[in-house]
């Protein structure tokens, strides 16, 4: 299984350290491998011929206010459920390295994974409206938001943690619904999140088993940043939280938490 976050597996050096290394190697990968990022595992290396977390020889994300609709989900659909979709950064400077996503479930709580957490947390910031414009060729406005507790992290083994933040950005983005159900395999789902820390991205699929804590996809592309990204089903709530990497150029899958699960853990929820 691959983490979708952007920093390495390493307790050498800081975290926000780690994740800007993680920065430059994925840039490095993406020189070496003609725009396709390599990670490395958290139980084992990718092979060098591998590519961690794109299901097959491409990347099908797009840009959310570039994307056309060719993907399933409707230009309306992406358009009103980017909103509440934030990326983990650390500092509330535009220029802040992102290294995980999320999704805001309340004016001031925020759904992400837990492996994005950790003791630095508290008083990094959330950023909102980090996107290209639709003609990519400028970046939007962002606003920034503080963390102010981690109030519940990996409750039960499970790979999420619910976040408060300072001030209500759901005023301002609005909120996702949390379904009370899983998904059923073959059901469309869409990810919008933070590719590799890059500006806010879709991309869908279906889903491919739910099975233990999770859900597995069909064909459909993640990397490094897209951990605790909201898995979204057809009417746009959220059905799971995206965790882990699986895809290569030969097979695998890539996974997220079941939302009943992480409803089972939660208080909050």
């Amino acid at each position: 299984m691959i983490r979708n976050d952007s920093r390495p597996g390493t307790t050498t050096l800081t975290p926000s350290a780690l994740r800007r290394a993680a920065a430059a190697l994925a840039v490095a990968s993406l020189a070496l491998a003609a725009g396709c990022a390599r990670e490395a595992a958290s139980d084992g290396d990718v092979g060098e011929d591998e590519q961690a977390s794109i299901c097959g020889a491409t990347n099908d994300a797009q840009h959310v206010n570039a994307y056309g609709g060719d993907l399933g989900p409707s230009v309306d659909f992406v358009q009103t459920f980017k909103r509440p979709v934030g990326a983990l950064e650390d500092t509330n400077a535009d220029d802040s390295f992102k290294f995980c996503s999320g999704t805001l479930i309340a004016n001031d709580l925020f759904l992400t994974a837990g492996h994005c957490v950790d003791g630095t947390t508290v008083g990094q910031f959330v950023s909102f409206d980090f996107e290209l414009a639709a003609n990519g060729a400028s970046l939007l406005a962002q606003s920034h938001f503080r963390v102010s507790a981690v109030l519940e992290d990996s409750l039960g083994g499970l790979d999420y943690a619910i976040l408060r933040l300072e001030g209500s950005p759901g005023a301002t983005f609005g909120t996702a619904v949390v379904h009370t159900a899983d998904p059923s395999r073959n059901d469309p789902i869409t990810i919008i999140g933070h590719p590799q820390g890059e500006p806010k991205q879709i991309e869908a699929g279906t889903v491919a088993r739910v099975s233990g804590s999770r859900i597995t996809y069909g064909d459909l592309d993640t990397l490094g940043g897209n951990s605790g990204s909201g898995i979204l089903d057809a009417q746009g709530r959220l059905v799971g939280v995206h965790t882990n990497g699986g895809c290569t150029l030969t097979g695998g899958t890539n996974s997220g938490m079941r939302i009943s699960r992480i409803r089972s853990a939660s208080s909050i929820l």
